[in-house]
């Protein structure tokens, strides 16, 4: 797992959250998760009320890292688990002749706890509802291959020594957090057949951890394991103090705090009145506007220098975080290892984006769904993104059974197209919108899947 881990979290690097669900949560009996992609959705539903026991998901997309569809077994996730730890399964597309040829990661993962909401009101009809989750995301943005191959190998290949490479682009977010979400939504004008509806979520955050790169100018060469020369180089970053997780205590988990919040508006027409259904409806949501101050055990430095030499770094020993900062800023200040640190805090930005959505009943229990998910970068600032997302989506559904086969196309740095399938059979619900790695249809180089149960009536 280290090799894994040493690319997506020491290059500095963590679903595009609940946007991804596509094959559940555009369906009229989603109940509270449908709020999470428009939080106007749960006005005037089919359901009186849903109480969600626990939802996860995990969604993950990368041009660098793969598996051979031949070396995992069918839905092989004890062999994925295995291989990362063992390390022995996954390879990368590193090009030896373009080294600087560049890659991107997203991976995110969500854990959605006690939810619910509920119909409150009389003639004038309110829904009001409460989520509580924990969400983890990551980005790696335009990183080259020589720095993506040298993370992935410990800097150990020798192949990859006495050769001055340039890294000039990466940009990596990591945040992990978690929310809680207080949901209001109502029918704003209903004629019969045309209905608009509205809603809004806000939410409280706390920040578990962090940790960016940024204003990536860097020449380096590796001697071998007793030197790596830094030439004409700098670097922004900062991180929350990874060494709290040693600890478990809810002090050492809270970094910090914010707010966020989600706005949306859905119109439905009915081709008459009084009809139970509907003939389309069109939804447009603007998601995780908001940020979190992390405060607390948190760090900011930059680092730069003409020429800065790294001796015995193989050999170089860290009792934690704080101690590695020091000695880069030792390295790259002559020996001042307090000088690199600009500040004590810093704020993350959340993976704010645009979402629209449109729903069209074919004949009776059969729909087709268009989710177009459009998110937002953070300019100089730091902060999460989330992937753009485009997707249709046949669904056939009863209040029973569901099924549902979303197609789309996931795009951050690049564009993957995906084939999934989702089920819902009465409260319990599974699929994944890129599962083809697990039925060896592909090489495992992105995945998606989620599972829970709720109950509604």
């Amino acid at each position: 797992m280290k090799k894994t881990a040493i690319l997506l979290c020491c290059l500095v690097g963590l679903r595009a959250s609940a946007q991804s669900d596509l094959g559940i949560q555009n369906g009229n009996y989603s109940g509270i998760q449908s709020s999470l992609l428009n939080p106007s959705s749960i006005a005037g539903s089919k359901i009186k009320w849903d109480i969600l026991g626990a939802s996860v998901g995990v969604d993950f997309a990368n041009t660098f890292l793969y598996a051979p569809k031949g070396a995992l077994p069918f839905f092989g996730v004890r062999r994925i688990i295995k291989g990362s730890i063992d390390e022995n399964l996954f390879l990368t597309r590193y090009d030896p002749g373009n080294p600087n040829k560049l890659y991107s990661v997203v991976y995110s993962g969500e854990f959605l706890g006690p939810s619910f909401f509920m119909t409150v009101g009389g003639k004038h009809k309110h829904e009001i509802g409460l989520t509580t989750a924990v969400r983890g995301m990551a980005n790696i943005r335009d990183i080259t291959g020589n720095a993506a191959q040298n993370a992935f190998d410990y800097l150990l290949s020798s192949s990859l020594w006495n050769t001055t490479f340039q890294e000039q682009s990466a940009r990596v977010n990591a945040m992990g957090w978690m929310e809680y979400g207080l949901h209001y939504a109502t029918v704003l004008y209903d004629d019969g057949r045309n209905q608009w509806k509205v809603g809004a979520t806000l939410k409280i955050e706390q920040g578990l951890f962090a940790a960016y790169v940024k204003n990536t100018h860097l020449t380096y060469r590796i001697a071998d394991t007793t030197g790596i020369l830094f030439t004409n180089s700098a670097v922004d970053y900062g991180r929350t103090d990874f060494d709290d997780f040693r600890h478990i205590s809810y002090p050492h988990f809270d970094h910090g705090h914010g707010v966020g919040a989600d706005l949306g508006m859905t119109f439905v027409h009915r081709d008459h009145a009084g009809d139970a259904g509907y003939r389309y409806r069109i939804g447009l949501s603007l998601l995780d506007v908001g940020k979190i101050n992390f405060t607390r055990n948190t760090g900011s430095y930059h680092l730069a220098a003409a020429s800065a030499d790294f001796n015995n770094w193989h050999a170089a020993q860290f009792a934690g975080n704080t101690q590695l900062d020091q000695t880069l800023s030792a390295v790259f200040y002559n020996g001042d290892s307090a000088k690199s640190q600009t500040g004590t805090s810093f704020h993350m930005a959340l993976p704010t984006a645009l979402s629209v959505q449109a729903d069209y009943a074919i004949c009776g229990p059969w729909f087709a769904n268009l989710t177009i998910v459009h998110g937002f970068g953070h300019g100089d600032n730091v902060g999460v993104v989330q992937p753009d997302l485009y997707s249709v989506t046949p669904r056939y559904e009863t209040r029973k059974f569901e099924v549902s086969l979303p197609l789309s196309l996931i795009a951050y740095g690049h564009v993957q197209p995906r084939a999934g399938l989702a089920v819902r059979v009465w409260y319990f619900f599974i699929g994944g919108d890129a599962p083809g790695a697990l039925f060896k249809v592909n090489d495992l180089n992105q995945v998606n899947f989620y599972f829970g149960i709720h109950y509604f009536k």
